[in-house]
């Protein structure tokens, strides 16, 4: 655990894994809360099995996280310098112009909305190259085929839950049970409903449980139904101003 700022506020456990989770610790802290990062995934890179000079080919490129960018090998980030970049979102968007991708444009959405993007400014038939990560929902190299387009997913990085000793979470829970806790995947909800719930469930009968999306809700146990909140829409916006109706900031 780490425990970033006591501000006396509402106690937010974060279980998305970095860098992401030092990034909702800080608007959580601004916001009044009191975050405790718990990463219950780590994301690694793995190898994507295509060159620069295949990357190079293709017409365009679609990613829908900014762990993929994060995540790239640098020579294929400078392969594909030149070519048009589809983002599902606006945080993306901004991953891939750090990365020196200059013709980037956003979707403000999700992946039916990159769809539709895609298919208003390019061509059918043209080939795109999806960077995106070992697990991914949303089926967008099927629903672009079915747009006419010819996409390539390149795997960047893969997902792997942490494991912590039993007395980690004890100790956590000695000093403060958290009023919320925040899931920003479903493998991070899988992983605290098999690895960490049956440990210390006793200890969260007043938590609520903040999810990004229904599908992530879903991970969850049926008992903790009661307090689950879904996010009004899948981003870290949309999560952040769902706690704040769910577990208003000026609660102590």
């Amino acid at each position: 655990f780490r425990h970033v700022v006591v501000s006396g506020g509402p106690i937010v456990w974060i279980t998305r894994p970095q860098p992401g989770a030092a990034r909702t610790a800080e608007a959580l802290s601004e916001a009044g809360y009191d975050p405790v990062l718990l990463p219950l995934t780590e994301i690694r890179a793995c190898d994507p099995g295509l060159s620069p000079q295949d990357a190079a080919r293709f017409d365009a490129v679609a990613v829908t996280s900014a762990n993929a960018l994060r995540h790239a090998p640098a020579a294929l980030l400078d392969a594909l310098s030149g070519k048009p970049v589809y983002a599902v979102g606006d945080a993306t968007a901004a991953e891939a112009r750090s990365r020196g991708l200059a013709a980037v444009a956003s979707a403000e959405g999700a992946v039916d909305d990159l769809v539709s993007l895609i298919a208003t400014r390019e061509s059918p038939g043209a080939s795109i190259l999806y960077l995106c990560g070992r697990t991914r929902t949303g089926d967008l190299d099927l629903k672009l085929a079915e747009k006419g387009f010819r996409c390539r997913s390149a795997e960047l990085y893969g997902a792997e839950i942490v494991s912590y000793p039993t007395e980690y979470f004890r100790d956590a829970l000695n000093r403060h049970a958290p009023d919320a806790v925040l899931f920003h995947s479903a493998l991070s909800a899988s992983a605290f409903t098999e690895n960490v719930l049956p440990e210390i469930s006793q200890a969260l009968d007043k938590t609520i449980f903040i999810a990004l999306s229904a599908r992530i809700a879903a991970c969850l146990p049926d008992f903790l139904k009661p307090r689950i909140v879904v996010s009004l829409e899948p981003n870290e916006a949309a999560l952040l101003a769902t706690l704040l109706m769910a577990l208003p900031a000026g609660r102590n």
